[in-house]
């Protein structure tokens, strides 16, 4: 008789083999969902709790004050200094007059201020809006205006104060916008002194904060504004709470950190890259170093030929990533050094299957790469726990019916969902690409827009599975394979993305102000060797030829680099469907290719020239072949 104490883990043991025999997929989603719990559980007791963000600084703070919180440049900021310098802005910031409830808009470079002056507001109830510094005046007003805040603070970066400079000018030329700016002026918001957000510092106590100057603020009440493009008009501003802090940067949690993990970040602050596939939130990775008590090193601005060099300087263990920063990397000159460093693990998304493998071969197999899926304002999230090539995580039988998360049949071309004849979804089977939606529920929530209710509902599929229910739409075409391997495939709607998301309404807007220019649809197109896709046009003119240089001096003046259409296409009409929308998916298809566009004239954005000039066979060419630069 073979032992009772024996037998039963034997047979524990054999029902296991069984089990992953006849269900590959079940040891990873035990993985995934065992992480997964834990961090809900962290959630759930900083909700029951109310603990704030800027609380788990403090926690940190007390217990390990000396360790260090952020490596900057030569500087090391601990995390006790990290919580005296918040506790400094929170009482700056009450000195200035700010309330609980009150918004301060930040523009600010990459460094540690730009935490504390975050976590400053959250400690005295206030929101603080997240302004990207890349936008033009326009964009950057108009995210002043909907933001309401009360003073702006900018950093003290030459680039940051011309920006400001330059807000300053436009707002003269419009009285009403002046006027309403004229108050911050007179708090010197505008400021000209390159000390000016350490000014607020310089007599500012660092006593802690009482929990009453937040006054009735909530674990879900906002605390700061990120700003997306989103699928039309200007820039929006999701309304993020601590609960969507403490969720987003879970997704750093699959990486296991430990308090001796240095993570490494060269991303901006204000990002939140509504990404090719959603978001990449630096600001949310950063929050969970708190968590364990790691240290960030933080760059002001990403530099690929600084990329290892820093690993090396700092130690980093973790690196936060988007697919174009490592691409970025992998053009860099080879070098003897190329794996000399400590990075374990690569936390992000967006990284093409061609980056992805020559990364690996080049700086190390071992580096486990958790590319994730998520979105801002979302519901529904998926990352590569079994660092498998090429995916975004898992789709298996379990997964989607724990998930709620559907992918669902959808026409490209109408972008209509696809009904069976009750008017229902159809779910997709492998290898078919179709539209991830996410149910929503009291745990499974989306982010509102700010002042943008009407926005928000579009976002919201409801009656579709059954009567009363409802689904985030995150516009996002997805695909799983046969062993449930999950892939993105591209972005429906109109955005594209060349380094940011950009909205292709607010661009064709742009180009209408233009002069000469009739009718417009903007779309993007993939360039051989690039992420994403770049902005392209195509135009009806009012005049017989196109004005390149005018119309080139328009896009530099009126847009950031990214949104700038590289090619114009002219044609005598636009197509439209029967519902008059703008065909795209043809444009997008046919892209700059000379052989497909017939006689439709192309035109290519040239910085030396500074002009929209006539594409030819040479310069296409060279842009396929990666020899021209964009």
């Amino acid at each position: 008789m073979v032992p009772y104490a024996v037998a039963v883990p034997a047979g524990f043991v054999l029902i296991w083999q069984l089990i992953k025999r006849w269900y590959p997929w079940i040891p990873n989603d035990i993985a995934f969902l065992s992480k997964m719990i834990k961090a809900l559980r962290t959630m759930a007791y900083y909700r029951k709790k109310d603990i704030a963000v800027c609380d788990r600084l403090a926690e940190v703070a007390k217990s390990t004050p000396e360790h260090p919180a952020i490596l900057y440049e030569e500087e090391i900021f601990s995390y006790g200094q990290m919580h005296k310098l918040t506790n400094q802005y929170a009482h700056a910031f009450r000195s200035l007059g700010v309330q609980s409830g009150h918004k301060v808009g930040l523009i600010m470079m990459n460094e540690p201020h730009y935490i504390a002056i975050w976590l400053g507001c959250n400690r005295i109830g206030a929101v603080c809006s997240f302004l990207n510094f890349n936008l033009k005046s326009k964009s950057l007003l108009h995210c002043i205006d909907l933001s309401e805040i009360k003073i702006l603070v900018a950093g003290c970066d030459p680039s940051i104060l011309a920006i400001v400079e330059l807000l300053f000018t436009f707002t003269k030329r419009t009285t009403a916008k002046f006027e309403a700016l004229a108050p911050l002026v007179g708090r010197s918001c505008f400021c000209h002194s390159v000390c000016y957000y350490l000014f607020l510092t310089d007599k500012a106590s660092s006593e802690d904060i009482p929990r009453s100057w937040r006054g009735d603020v909530k674990h879900r009440d906002p605390i700061c504004y990120i700003f997306t493009s989103g699928t039309t008009g200007l820039p929006k501003a999701v309304n993020v709470d601590n609960s969507k802090c403490f969720a987003g940067a879970a997704i750093l949690g699959f990486a296991e950190p430990k308090p001796y993990d240095v993570v490494y970040t060269s991303l901006p602050l204000y990002h939140s890259s509504g990404a090719i596939i959603g978001i990449h939130d630096n600001m949310m990775m950063m929050i969970y170093c708190l968590l364990p008590g790691c240290t960030v090193a933080l760059r002001k601005k990403f530099s690929a030929s600084n990329f290892w060099p820093d690993c090396r300087k700092y130690n980093v263990t973790i690196v936060q990533y988007i697919g174009e920063i490592l691409r970025y990397v992998c053009k860099q000159p080879v070098t003897p050094e190329d794996r000399n460093h400590s990075v374990r693990t690569i936390v992000g998304n967006g990284l093409r299957p061609d980056v992805w493998k020559q990364f690996l071969s080049r700086f190390g197999a071992h580096i486990h790469v958790l590319e994730f899926y998520a979105a801002t304002e979302g519901n529904v999230g998926f990352i590569n726990l079994p660092n498998k090539f090429g995916c975004i995580g898992t789709y298996s039988p379990l997964i989607r019916a724990i998930g709620n998360s559907p992918i669902i049949k959808f026409d490209v071309e109408t972008e209509e969902l696809i009904r069976d004849s009750n008017g229902r979804p159809i779910k997709c089977p492998p290898n078919e690409p179709g539209l991830l939606v996410g149910k929503i529920t009291n745990s499974t929530r989306i982010s509102s827009y700010k002042g943008k209710e009407a926005l928000t509902e579009k976002k919201v599929l409801r009656n579709l599975f059954k009567q009363g229910d409802a689904f985030f739409n995150t516009g996002d075409l997805l695909m799983y394979d046969d062993e449930y391997r999950l892939y993105f495939c591209d972005r429906v709607g109109d955005t594209f993305r060349w380094g940011e998301n950009v909205s292709t309404n607010e661009v064709s807007d742009t180009i209408a102000d233009a002069g000469g220019i009739k009718e417009c649809n903007v779309y993007g197109v993939k360039v051989p060797g690039h992420d994403g896709r770049a902005g392209m046009v195509t135009v009806v003119l009012e005049a017989e030829e196109l004005d390149g240089a005018s119309l080139y001096q328009h896009m530099v003046d009126s847009l950031p680099s990214y949104a700038r259409p590289l090619f114009v296409r002219v044609q005598d009409e636009l197509e439209v469907t029967g519902t008059f929308k703008r065909r795209k998916v043809n444009l997008q298809n046919e892209g700059f290719d000379l052989t497909k566009v017939g006689d439709d004239k192309l035109y290519f954005m040239c910085s030396e020239m500074k002009a929209y000039v006539p594409l030819n066979d040479e310069m296409q060419k060279k842009i396929e072949d990666g020899d021209l630069r964009l």
